[in-house]
């Protein structure tokens, strides 16, 4: 049974306007997703809105935390056999002024071993501590990657999901410690990813996250998968043979105004979709 999946970072949603808690809810609807995780929710007249006037076909779970700016995690009521929503706490790396993750399991019909998806939101900035923190963030997929897979119910398979807002900006030049280019820290995280039976998912677009005016853009959002998942491939035209998996969308899809407007308005993060085969 295949399901579909988004993570979106939507900037500071809070006392959010009538017109941004509806395109918000219609940009996350028009992928039809079975799952999917809003990063950086922060209120809950908001959550009490989009629960009740949007999706009330969903289930709901929610972090909590010191930063107030928390995921908001929903899975489609009666999609799946079992649904099993955990607070990782472990992911905050020491620090209690980050964010947990979170992590929902699931079993599909016709199968004991359940699919994981950890969704993260990892400290930000170019700092060392900054740049520190993320990669035990990292260290602790991997870690998570091989208890799943030693639990007896998985059968040897972890079928994890981690996938969110990973700010992968590198590090500044400090002291001893060296610059680290963002395209940098992405290739180590991929290639350490690799060495673990796990792989960095190919998106339709390079770069999810932009300044206001558009002058800036970086590469923050990704989707990382074990190797036991099949995931639907995408060909960006018919007469290509250029494929991807994750699907980025939002400001990325428009131009001029209209993009500076979502940027400003809606968030300066697009959001992720793929599908498991």
């Amino acid at each position: 049974m295949s399901f579909k999946f988004m993570s979106w970072n939507v900037k500071h949603f809070q006392a959010a306007t009538t017109t941004r808690i509806q395109q918000v809810a219609e940009h996350i609807g028009a992928g039809d997703p079975d799952v999917f995780g809003i990063i950086e929710f922060q209120a809950k007249d908001v959550a009490r809105r989009i629960v009740t006037e949007y999706y009330d076909t969903y289930d709901f779970g929610i972090t909590d935390s010191k930063m107030g700016l928390e995921f908001l995690i929903g899975w489609r009521r009666g999609k799946f056999r079992q649904v099993i929503y955990t607070q990782r706490r472990d992911f905050m790396a020491g620090n209690i002024n980050l964010r947990p993750g979170g992590l929902l399991s699931f079993q599909e019909e016709g199968q004991s071993a359940f699919t994981n998806m950890l969704f993260l939101h990892t400290d930000s900035g170019r700092t060392k501590k900054d740049y520190n923190a993320r990669q035990v963030m990292f260290s602790k997929i991997f870690s998570l990657k091989s208890a799943i897979q030693g639990l007896a119910i998985q059968n040897g398979n972890a079928r994890l999901i981690v996938l969110g807002d990973l700010n992968t900006m590198g590090r500044a030049k400090t002291g001893d410690s060296p610059t680290v280019r963002a395209n940098e820290e992405i290739a180590n995280l991929e290639q350490n990813a690799v060495a673990v039976g796990m792989r960095l998912l190919s998106k339709s677009h390079d770069k999810t996250w932009s300044n206001k005016s558009g002058s800036m853009k970086s590469d923050l959002d990704h989707v990382i998968v074990s190797n036991d998942l099949e995931l639907r491939k995408f060909f960006f035209d018919n007469a290509s043979n250029h494929v991807f998996e994750i699907e980025v969308d939002g400001w990325n899809n428009l131009t001029g105004n209209a993009r500076k407007s979502w940027i400003k308005n809606i968030s300066d993060h697009c959001a992720l979709s793929g599908e498991v085969a």
